[in-house]
């Protein structure tokens, strides 16, 4: 439990955290360190950028043209006597170094950079310059020039190193022994304040991961009903959300699933009745045909075998109609969508129950609509949508009934109406009609269906985005209507 605490989203961002404070609070600190020896060496600088003019005021470095070197001797003691941080160099105009007093120290550069040295100059020494240290070469350090004349004549510069080797070793020192240890305590104080008060912001925005957490947790473990509740606007908000939507979306298909579970037992157990009635029946038939074979007389023979044949076509039509509907529930069938004319398929359909209805002395008749556009739908769904409308129709309704079809426009659709003035469905059976082995209870001519006819139907205007609605009326009749879209010609 421990190990698991300290693996949660609050100790890995505060351990990030603290981590990226540390190393934020030494870069402080370097950086902090560094441009604090850049603003004291300014500050030298600025302070003493008139030392090489008043060494140059106040000594003659040249006499007829050559280095004076006993002047040179008594301007370097002096300059020893009064500073002795402080190194002195005569250059000539070319920056070459005639002259120096640098003590303990051995100059290693023949030549001084005049870029830095003209800069300074033409600043005044008023700006930041760092030159040439002829101790070390491609070391740069604070400077003070001034050029020096000979007969009225600039003969060369004097150029005062300001940070010495005394002063290095002074400022190191304090750099190590003041800077460091003043940064590093600011450090220190600073990520503790920073530390503690990001602990709590962190802690107060995990706190709601944490709880989106435990609910997911409860969830794996199989309680569906939880739910992440937060409050506060946020991402924190948009992911507890998007997992309620996830939650409410799986939960739906479980559920969906429960349903197709207990559909495919209800299959199982109703096609394995609806099967073993017609075999029964072609297995006892036959059985009876080869055991009386010589004894039956030809009108039995021929009973018995319409009997087997009836049997056969109920269970090839049974198998057929399963076949079609597992298809369309398996969304194996893709709707090939084309413009047609309604009102030509449905008169080709009626004319061919024409002979059935006048067999069962039923009536059928078709109002269709002139001048109907087309319909953008599979021609061949639509077909066997009507087919099982009307054959739904001749079922339900008695001898001396009649069944109407009508089609007419409504608004951008087509509304196609299938009417019968059969039995009608009670109340409490019309939420049912739709699933699979619906039979009507009061009603003993349906002998050779299979109760998937409405299924099949609104399988396949599911494909089409389109519904079979009902109106009915106990003894009086039905009437199935359903709407197929207008095809726009673009």
């Amino acid at each position: 439990m421990i190990k698991n605490r300290f693996n949660s989203l609050f100790w890995r961002i505060a351990a990030i955290f603290f981590i990226l404070l540390v190393f934020i609070g030494l870069c402080f600190v370097f950086i902090t360190v560094h441009y604090s020896g850049l603003y004291f060496e300014e500050i030298n600088q600025r302070l003493n950028k008139n030392t090489a003019a008043d060494i140059a005021a106040h000594s003659t470095p040249f006499t007829d043209g050559k280095v004076n070197k006993k002047a040179m001797e008594e301007m370097f003691d002096h300059v020893m006597s009064i500073n002795p941080s402080l190194e002195v160099y005569l250059l000539d105009n070319g920056g070459k170094i005639l002259s120096y007093y640098a003590p303990k120290k051995k100059v290693v550069l023949d030549k001084i950079d005049l870029l830095p040295v003209k800069k300074f100059i033409g600043t005044k020494g008023n700006e930041y310059v760092t030159g040439s240290d002829p101790h070390h070469v491609g070391l740069e350090k604070i400077f003070s020039v001034a050029p020096v004349t000979n007969n009225g004549t600039q003969a060369g510069y004097i150029y005062a190193v300001l940070a010495g080797e005394e002063y290095d070793a002074v400022s190191k020192s304090l750099t190590r022994n003041y800077l460091w240890q003043l940064g590093l305590r600011g450090m220190i104080i600073t990520l503790l304040v920073t530390l503690l008060a990001g602990l709590i912001i962190i802690r107060f925005i995990t706190r709601n991961f944490s709880r989106i957490l435990e609910v997911m947790q409860k969830f794996r473990q199989g309680d569906l009903t939880a739910r992440v509740e937060v409050k506060s606007a946020g991402d924190v908000k948009q992911v507890g959300d998007i997992f309620n939507e996830m939650a409410d979306i799986l939960t739906q298909n479980i559920e969906k699933l429960k349903e197709v579970e207990v559909l495919r037992r209800e299959l199982i157990a109703n096609v394995s009745h609806d099967l073993r009635t017609p075999i029964s029946i072609i297995q006892g038939y036959i059985e009876t045909l080869q055991m009386k074979n010589d004894t039956l007389t030809g009108e039995e023979r021929k009973r018995y075998l319409d009997i087997i044949s009836e049997s056969t076509g109920k269970l090839e039509k049974l198998v057929s109609e399963l076949f079609e509907l597992s298809k369309l529930e398996a969304n194996q069938v893709k709707p090939v969508k084309e413009p047609f004319f309604i009102s030509e398929l449905v008169n080709d359909i009626s004319s061919k129950y024409q002979l059935i209805a006048k067999d069962k002395n039923i009536a059928i008749t078709t109002f269709l609509s002139k001048e109907l556009p087309p319909v953008f739908a599979d021609v061949s769904l639509i077909e066997r949508v009507m087919q099982n409308l009307i054959d739904n129709a001749m079922k339900f309704t008695p001898e001396g009934g009649s069944i109407i079809i009508k089609t007419n426009k409504h608004q951008d659709e087509v509304e196609i109406t299938v009417a019968d003035t059969g039995i009608g469905i009670p109340e409490n059976e019309r939420e049912q009609i739709f699933g699979r082995y619906y039979k009507a209870n009061n009603f003993t001519d349906l002998k050779n269906s299979t109760g998937l006819g409405l299924a099949i139907i609104k399988k396949i205007l599911d494909l089409h985005q389109s519904s079979l609605e009902l109106v009915t009326e106990v003894n009086t009749g039905s009437a199935f209507i359903f709407r197929l879209p207008v095809y726009q010609n673009s």
